[in-house]
């Protein structure tokens, strides 16, 4: 299992992590003072991302392995990840995840599927993800996902 502490102990992968996936523990110290969640849990912001928007660890028992919920800063919210490790391996399979959700038609996954095929083309070229995915897949032992 991947921990935070992972992360914040080197700062290449903090570095890849915010240049590649718009996912940067720098910006998990900010004022999220706004983040209301219900049903109220404890919550540790691990990162925030360009736009305001944040990534929180949310729920009981130890960070590591709590559910990872993305806040937008227009206050929608939803979980991306069971927990760090398998939010990191769907990040790095899918850098444009974000992309696949406005394109989901409502939450569709045979549409998500089809927008990846398009979208990924993008970035399969792009030199940034690639080098950051084969570093990272190298580093933290990121499991790949064939389906993510």
């Amino acid at each position: 299992m991947i921990k935070l502490t992972d992360l914040q102990d080197s700062r290449a992968v903090i570095d890849d992590l915010a240049q590649a996936y718009d996912f940067d523990i720098d910006r998990a110290s900010g004022n999220y003072s706004w983040i209301r969640i219900s049903p109220e849990h404890r919550f540790l912001v691990i990162a925030g991302e360009s736009t305001g928007g944040a990534f929180l660890a949310y729920g009981n028992g130890d960070f590591d392995g709590m559910p990872i919920l993305y806040v937008t800063s227009e206050g929608q919210a939803g979980k991306v990840g069971s927990n760090l490790s398998e939010f990191l391996a769907i990040v790095v399979a899918v850098p444009y995840w974000q992309d696949l959700l406005k394109f989901s038609g409502g939450g569709d996954l045979a549409e998500m599927r089809r927008a990846a095929a398009l979208v990924h083309e993008n970035y399969a070229e792009d030199e940034i993800v690639t080098r950051a995915k084969t570093h990272m897949m190298k580093v933290l032992a990121i499991q790949e996902i064939s389906d993510p």
